[in-house]
């Protein structure tokens, strides 16, 4: 008897504590059903404007034009007339080499120029006299004039050749002294008189280096998604480091249009005018460089794009519930991140993106501002 009772009362005591549970158990759900009924998003809709951004990014100055001066014959530096850093104009004679061997050939050339000049005297000397005794019948057989008549022909050709000879020689005679190419400083200096250079020389070691200075270029390496943003004509601004409280300032002259696979970027080149050469070839500059479309794009602000280890998306909300479109960024600028994928004008997504978010859920959402 004693045990029957005490198990009425254990069946009793376990049917509250069931139903204890059960009732925690609703209370539990309501209260989070209703918290997520609570939880209000805030969206906006999506965008269209023409965005703006200022790049910056390092280039390197260099001169417009910059050469090394070799020597076109085989010969040995006599005089040097110029050193490093020394200002040169287009024409002015550098450096002075000397080949006896050319001197000789040169004075050969002529001499059978002068040979070929005086047997086409000769020749048309002898056609003369040939033709005023042809005046008397029989006096000179017409194989004698067909005769005359080539050998002046001949002589003439052999005269053009022995021109054209000499003013080979001589051309390559003029080699001899090593004029500036353009007007610019001299920045390196290799040999020295007594040196033998010319193309037979195995090292190649150029005599000069030359560099344009007056008219610098600008170049930049543009990353790939901004190449579109960048026009003919675009300004520039920039500062090198010797002189941090100037601003210099540039427009873009060339595109290169072509996109380097290691950097995947794209060259372009400022012209830069450097009156008393304040600016140097090979000085770095930190460049500012204002970039837009020129035509409308979508954007939304920058918080609406989410950004994981395998994708980049914004949280669209259509009838009601949350859906993940993938999307690729563009230039960001005051907030605001230009974007590209499966979305339009007017369509709405969360302001601040979440990735908590199930595809497909039931969110309620707010108007924000944008």
């Amino acid at each position: 008897m004693k045990n029957r009772i005490i198990l009425i009362y254990t069946a009793v005591a376990f049917t509250f504590m069931l139903y204890g549970c059960g009732s925690a158990a609703e209370e539990n759900t309501k209260e989070n059903e209703k918290e997520d009924e609570a939880v209000i998003y805030p969206a906006v809709a999506v965008t269209e404007s023409d965005p703006k951004e200022e790049l910056n990014i390092p280039g390197e100055l260099m001169s417009y034009y910059e050469t090394d001066i070799f020597p076109k014959v085989n010969s040995y530096i006599k005089k040097i007339n110029f050193n490093i850093g020394d200002y040169v104009k287009n024409g002015q004679i550098l450096a002075e080499l000397e080949a006896p061997e050319l001197n000789a050939q040169l004075a050969e050339a002529y001499a059978k120029v002068k040979s070929s000049e005086a047997q086409l005297t000769a020749s048309r000397s002898v056609y003369r006299r040939l033709l005023q005794a042809a005046g008397t019948r029989g006096a000179v057989s017409p194989n004698d004039m067909d005769v005359a008549r080539s050998k002046i022909t001949a002589d003439s050709l052999f005269m053009l050749g022995a021109n054209a000879v000499y003013e080979s020689v001589r051309q390559m005679n003029s080699y001899l002294k090593i004029r500036a190419p353009f007007n610019g400083i001299i920045t390196d200096r290799k040999l020295s008189p007594g040196a033998f250079v010319g193309p037979g020389d195995k090292s190649t070691v150029p005599i000069f280096k030359i560099k344009q200075q007056n008219i610098l270029r600008l170049q930049l390496a543009i990353p790939e998604r901004f190449i579109d943003a960048v026009q003919q004509d675009q300004p520039v601004s920039f500062s090198v480091v010797s002189l941090p409280d100037e601003v210099f300032k540039g427009k873009i002259n060339r595109i290169s249009h072509n996109v380097d696979r290691q950097t995947r970027s794209e060259l372009i080149e400022i012209q830069i005018p450097n009156p008393g050469n304040r600016l140097a070839p090979g000085m770095y500059a930190q460049v500012i460089l204002p970039v837009g479309r020129g035509h409308a794009s979508l954007v939304v602000p920058s918080s609406s794009v989410a950004t994981t280890m395998e994708k980049c998306f914004v949280v669209k909300v259509e009838d009601g519930k949350a859906e993940w479109v993938n999307v690729r960024k563009g230039m960001e600028s005051d907030g605001k991140t230009e974007i590209f994928g499966a979305v339009k004008k007017g369509d709405i997504v969360l302001k601040t993106a979440n990735d908590e978010l199930q595809q497909g859920q039931s969110i309620k959402i707010s108007e924000a501002s944008f």
